[in-house]
């Protein structure tokens, strides 16, 4: 098939479907991006043009069953387990033994949030820092839930099947301990797996639970224009339990926004996390700065 490019119209109508179903903002300079990667659905639907391919994605007979593909292919989802070395010492080191603190005299549950979770690697290293530095984990009631619009992403995270790249971080006692290794793929084991669920989430909707202890928000404002931003940020700030926490990445435009600030509704409570108030604030010191990547 010939090299064709999204005209300045069809870019313009796609980019605003693509807002419209996901709430994620492209501009104009993408153009070369998404003709690239809706080129591969036109191949692969044997379709001549972008306009064929918009008309299909109108057409609700047809739609539902290319919809999870054009998800996959406009959203981002380059992830690898334990990203961002520093954000996982505080984790382990700092935030597990303060929510230890903060349970007492509770039910010992824990449930953890992934938002955009791709194909699962941050949902699932969290998973392992519980398993290994949770005390009496075995008394616990752990829930890790990922949550994504890609239903590629969602089917990938559920194999739990990764490659070399995936765990490049991962140390190799780590790795040896927690996954299996064939045919040059690395296989989570069932201990890890079953502790992590994955559903398909929207972030301009509302999520299932409003219980979360711990919200991971990386890597995904920077793709919503301003209302979006401020939406997503109220449907989170709603599943947050009081005194639970949001991790965003290192982009992040909600300290330096106040109208983000003000529809979060949580205080920032270090680098790059915030507390929703009402809870015991048992999480004194900072997070380290976490500069080597989100």
């Amino acid at each position: 098939m010939e090299l064709i490019k999204l005209s300045p119209t069809e870019f313009k109508k796609v980019a605003k479907l693509i807002y419209e179903r996901t709430g994620i903002h492209l501009p104009e300079a993408k153009c070369t991006l998404l003709s690239n990667r809706l080129r591969r659905r036109l191949r692969a639907l044997k379709l001549d043009s972008f306009a064929s391919y918009y008309e299909l994605l109108l057409n609700d007979a047809k739609c539902s069953a290319e919809l999870p593909h054009f998800l996959s292919a406009v959203t981002t989802n380059e992830t690898y387990f334990f990203r961002n070395e520093r954000l996982w010492d505080f984790f382990r080191e700092q935030w597990i033994p303060e929510i230890v603190e903060q349970k007492k005299g509770k039910t010992r549950s824990i449930q953890i949030w992934s938002a955009a979770s791709s194909s699962g690697e941050e949902a699932y290293t969290a998973a392992i820092c519980l398993k290994e530095k949770l005390p009496d984990f075995a008394s616990w009631r752990v829930s890790v839930m990922g949550s994504d619009i890609s239903q590629d992403m969602l089917d990938r995270a559920n194999a739990g099947i990764y490659n070399d790249y995936a765990v490049a971080k991962i140390p190799q006692a780590t790795r040896r301990k927690w996954f299996d290794e064939r045919d040059g793929h690395f296989v989570l084991k069932p201990s890890i797996k079953s502790m992590v669920s994955f559903k398909f989430h929207n972030l301009r909707d509302t999520f299932a639970t409003s219980r979360i202890d711990l919200a991971f928000l990386r890597n995904v404002l920077m793709y919503f224009d301003l209302e979006m931003k401020k939406r997503v940020l109220v449907n989170v700030s709603k599943s947050i339990a009081p005194g639970g926490r949001l991790i965003v990445g290192d982009v992040d435009p909600i300290r330096n926004t106040p109208a983000l600030q003000d529809v979060l509704g949580m205080a920032p409570s270090g680098l790059n996390q915030y507390q929703k108030p009402g809870g015991p604030d048992v999480c004194t010191r900072p997070m380290a700065t976490m500069s080597k990547g989100n």
